[in-house]
């Protein structure tokens, strides 16, 4: 029986590690699958290599998390992803103080579509001259149990009508 202090899958055991680790300790983490050790993925963020043994010392679950995420690095995007949103939408919204006219009715436009679904549209579609629009309709026919003169004559009537459809006329 699974409590709730188990994870039930990976995924969730990482969410749950990465919810313990700050920005920079996610950016090491993610920078580790890329790197072979601890020193060149730190160095790689211009990270001193004492930081992360310093991190390790304290426990905090910078080993559990490369483990978890070399499994399943979705899990991290979605996490990163969900922390930095609000930030993101600061800095989209903060378009609407921009100087220049045109950005602040893009970001204007853009939140009032997220909120309220883009206005409708209204297009109205005529034939020629505002006229009707001509339709036809296709019929799919099954002609497998069709006998060859049956479908000899299924494709004599249907050179007639392309004949016909072209302006040359057929006897």
């Amino acid at each position: 029986m699974m409590t709730e202090s188990q994870p039930n899958s990976s995924s969730e055991d990482l969410d749950r590690v990465l919810a313990q680790l700050t920005p920079d300790q996610i950016r090491f983490v993610v920078a580790r699958q890329e790197h072979n050790t601890d020193k060149e993925a730190a160095e790689s963020l211009e990270l001193k290599p004492n930081t992360i043994s310093y991190w390790k010392a304290k426990d905090v679950p910078i080993d559990r998390a490369v483990r978890l995420m070399a499994l399943d690095g979705l899990v991290t995007a979605l996490h990163v992803r969900k922390r930095n949103l609000a930030k993101a939408m600061l800095v989209k919204v903060g378009g609407l103080d921009s100087e220049d006219e045109r950005t602040r009715q893009n970001v204007a436009t853009e939140v009032i579509e997220w909120e309220m679904g883009k206005a409708m549209s209204r297009t109205e579609v005529a034939g020629p001259d505002g006229g009707p629009i001509e339709t036809k309709t296709a019929v799919r026919v099954d002609v497998s149990e069709l006998s060859d003169d049956e479908l000899d004559a299924l494709a004599a009537i249907a050179r007639r009508v392309a004949n016909d459809t072209q302006g040359e006329g057929a006897p």
